[in-house]
């Protein structure tokens, strides 16, 4: 990975290159909080808008009420079972949190409910 400094613009290029190169990948965003951010973003920088459309997102909150069956308004994280948390603290560093909330999700995308 580079982390010599660049530009703005070159970095939002990078980013909407990215983007667009996993597209086709399962990703995840907080939907109220992220989601309409990003999408700005990408329709304001990215050549072609977003690579994800207007509602092309998936969360861990709905991952979870989903495979658990319940609403939700019932799937916060506070209320996500201790084996489908990361074992990483939440540091609130950018990085380590990305990599606990991917930990998280991955969990859950892998979880067999007892319900299904």
């Amino acid at each position: 990975m580079n982390h010599a400094p660049t530009s703005s613009s070159e970095a939002r290029r990078r980013f909407c290159s990215s983007a667009l190169r996993l597209a086709g990948q399962t990703r995840h965003s907080p939907l109220s909080f992220d989601w309409s951010w990003l999408y700005w973003y990408f329709v304001r920088f990215a050549e072609g808008g977003s690579p994800f459309g207007h509602s092309g997102a998936f969360d861990i909150k709905t991952a979870y009420a989903v495979k658990a069956r319940i609403p939700v308004a019932k799937a916060g994280l506070a209320r996500i079972p201790d084996h489908l948390r990361s074992s990483r603290p939440h540091t609130h560093h950018a990085l380590d949190d990305a990599i606990e909330q991917a930990e998280i999700f991955a969990n859950v995308m892998e979880w067999s409910s007892s319900h299904g």
